[in-house]
């Protein structure tokens, strides 16, 4: 009996310390958006805007957070690009290093050869290292995609997804990230997805940054007549809040 009261004992005070740890940690909400430029003539007609944001919210247990981009080009008065992407994501935090996540997120990219593709997932992230001014997580987990091509073809299949997301901060408001996503298709052999992006941020003030980043898109099985890699380098401003 003096061994069952115990362990409900132990279970309290963790459940107390829990709900207490719950209640002291303010929800905090951050903004986070950028834009870019890029507009030359004479021998180069060249035009291209990049819009994007970033809204986090957490309570010390939960975190949500939504994400989109948006890039338009136009080459001597052509459109040469029309991507945009949206994602909505939230973290469960049951342990100090330990989440569970669930998320949606929606691409358009005809340029790539996909009208529509959107793509479910669930899994676990572990935050790997979290120093002062280092810190990595790691995803592991499953994705459900649904795409529809630019031909008129439409597929869905699962895919496994393995992520990192690592970040080297260099003062307050200046620092150094890169993201890589790793998307194997379960139902087709050969088939995956790789998603690169290394960015840098220079303060300019308090809240405002000057942002540069280099973006690849990898797919070993594109849409018929449309290349496998898609690269986007972008310069803009970035405002923090």
């Amino acid at each position: 009996m003096s061994r069952h009261r115990s362990a409900l004992l132990v279970v309290a005070l963790v459940a107390v310390a829990t709900a207490a740890r719950a209640q002291d940690a303010k929800p905090t909400t951050s903004f986070t958006g950028s834009l870019g430029y890029v507009g030359a003539s004479g021998n180069t007609n060249l035009t291209t805007l990049s819009v994007g944001d970033k809204i986090a919210h957490t309570d010390g247990r939960w975190t949500l957070t939504q994400v989109a981009a948006y890039v338009y080009g136009e080459t001597d008065s052509k459109e040469s690009a029309n991507q945009l992407a949206v994602s909505g994501r939230a973290d469960f935090a049951f342990q100090p290093r330990l989440a569970l996540f669930a998320g949606v997120s929606y691409e358009r990219n005809p340029f790539a050869g996909f009208n529509a593709r959107t793509d479910e997932m669930a899994g676990l992230r572990w935050k790997a290292v979290a120093a002062p001014s280092d810190t990595l997580n790691l995803d592991a987990g499953g994705v459900l995609t649904q795409q529809t091509d630019v031909s008129g073809a439409s597929q869905s299949y699962p895919s496994a997804r393995l992520a990192a997301s690592y970040k080297h901060v260099f003062s307050k408001s200046a620092y150094f990230q890169q993201l890589a996503e790793y998307v194997p298709n379960l139902q087709t052999s050969g088939a995956y997805r790789v998603n690169t992006e290394s960015s840098v941020v220079a303060p300019v003030s308090a809240h405002i940054g000057v942002k540069m980043s280099y973006a690849i898109q990898y797919n070993s099985r594109p849409p018929v007549n449309f290349g496998s890699t898609d690269r986007l380098l972008t310069a803009g401003v970035q405002v923090t809040f």
